[in-house]
């Protein structure tokens, strides 16, 4: 584990390394303007460490770089998403279980895009609870209504 070899604040978060990848500086004049770097950072032996780690990542070939695999973009996703969402909220609510511990959204974008996504909220209890539900209203075999100003989830008949 690398964390723990290094004192604290040795080590650059996430969004730091994120906003470096992003904006690219290949001088200190420009990663001397990344806000979520610390004032003076640039003129550090780290700063010039980065500047050129920027550089060499921005000379590589192209070609040579793994392709990422994108998921497709599902027909109405966002929509999609959205339901399962209420779904989601709905059963948290009933079964008075935190919405996180049965499914994240990342989880729910999944399962918008893929039947088989590999997500906890496809197996077990979670699946039993939320996720057969989700894939009925997914293809149309369950809708959402609203009886009595509560949302209700309603079998949909021949589907």
């Amino acid at each position: 584990m690398l964390a723990g070899r290094w004192p604290r604040g040795r080590i650059l978060k996430d969004d730091v390394i994120g906003d470096i990848a992003v904006q690219a500086p290949t001088t200190m004049e420009r990663l001397a303007t990344l806000r979520s770097l610390p004032r003076g950072f640039e003129r550090s032996k780290w700063g010039e460490s980065i500047l050129d780690a920027v550089k060499r990542g921005l000379e590589r070939d192209l070609k040579s770089l793994p392709k990422l695999e994108r998921a497709k973009p599902v027909l109405n996703g966002q929509a999609t998403v959205e339901l399962l969402k209420v779904l989601l909220r709905m059963t948290s609510e009933r079964h008075g279980v935190s919405a996180k511990v049965i499914a994240t959204v990342d989880d729910l974008d999944r399962i918008a895009a893929d039947d088989a996504a590999d997500v906890p909220a496809l197996s077990g209890w979670r699946r039993e609870l939320f996720g057969e539900k989700a894939l009925a209203l997914k293809h149309g075999r369950l809708m959402l209504a609203i009886e009595k100003n509560r949302v209700v989830a309603v079998e949909r008949e021949g589907k």
